[in-house]
């Protein structure tokens, strides 16, 4: 199984950053287009434990859906997603938050294991997987800050 992390601070306090985060519809915004076309929440409650999302984007050089559920959350503190139906094998992302006075220190990583047969499988490397990933949680976490940051969030 691969691990892609990415860390940062923003200079938010962490409940805008928590709530801004963890929302579903956001994921969309702030991750680059050409990964995440369609972020929704697809049950009543939004990033409660057992919600579910749905994520469109092209992985893998293909279109795919995946959807999460909210597997664990405290508030402020930590959101951990899971893939229920998707392109991976496995997917869990874990974001944790630490507040303090206006800055927020924010720490993602995504676990993930590549499936080993199937269109996936055959177009993407696990460095190549890996890569793009990170690219994906860097520029996210850039896009937030600087949405939080200048207040258009």
């Amino acid at each position: 199984m691969a691990n892609v992390q990415y860390e940062t601070e923003i200079n938010a306090p962490v409940e805008r950053v928590f709530e801004y985060y963890t929302n579903p519809d956001n994921i969309k915004e702030a991750w680059p287009r050409d990964i995440v076309k369609e972020s929704e929440s697809i049950s009543g409650s939004k990033s409660e434990e057992g919600s579910e999302m749905k994520v469109k984007g092209e992985y893998m050089g293909k279109e795919e859906e995946m959807r999460l559920e909210v597997a664990d959350k405290e508030q402020n503190k930590r959101l951990v997603t899971r893939q229920t139906q998707g392109p991976f094998k496995k997917w869990e992302s874990t974001q944790e938050f630490q507040g303090n006075g206006n800055s927020t220190h924010i720490r993602h990583s995504i676990d993930y294991e590549l499936p080993t047969t199937g269109k996936i499988a055959n177009m993407l490397s696990g460095s190549q997987a890996d890569s793009k990933i990170r690219k994906g949680l860097e520029q996210a976490a850039q896009t937030v800050k600087k949405k939080l940051e200048s207040g258009q969030a």
